[in-house]
């Protein structure tokens, strides 16, 4: 069975009775993909699918925790099959600060105010141990876990 069907069976347990519709989110530098999820009646939800070889949903769980409680917004984590790499997520929408900073120059000051305002809060938020230093050492790691092949299609 694909992951798009692990997915989609997943999500009819989460969702029982919804006539679902899955459309490509986003892409981000990793394994990770992620649907938006869609049904009559209801927001959408994005549904991320974290292959565990690859991946492991764990640590975004925890950042997004740490990250809700330092009250940033950031997506809840409405459901979790962590074994099977799923999480379902709140959606945050389509419009980034880039699309609106190109549709209306007037709004730069606030969106990098509120920018600048998130950083804080994070930094405030912060505390010695809770995630690990993220430096030459981590980076390497990280880089490592992606094959030449991706590298080159998708960081380069």
């Amino acid at each position: 069975m694909s992951r798009l069907e692990q997915l989609n069976e997943w999500l009819a347990q989460v969702l029982p009775g919804k006539s679902l519709q899955l459309s490509p989110a986003s892409a981000d530098a990793s394994f990770r993909r992620y649907f938006r999820v869609e049904f009559e009646g209801s927001p959408s939800l994005i549904a991320m699918d974290a292959p565990p070889p690859q991946e492991d949903c764990r640590p975004f769980v925890q950042v997004a925790q740490l990250f809700l409680q330092a009250g940033l917004h950031v997506p809840k984590v409405l459901a979790e099959d962590l074994q099977h790499g799923f999480l379902l997520l709140d959606d945050l929408g389509n419009d980034t600060y880039l699309q609106a900073l190109n549709a209306d120059t007037n709004v730069a000051d606030p969106l990098y105010r509120d920018a600048f305002n998130a950083l804080i809060q994070l930094q405030q938020a912060s505390q010695p141990g809770v995630l690990p230093p993220y430096d030459e050492a981590l980076l390497t790691r990280e880089m490592q876990l992606f094959p030449d092949w991706y590298i080159a299609r998708h960081l380069a």
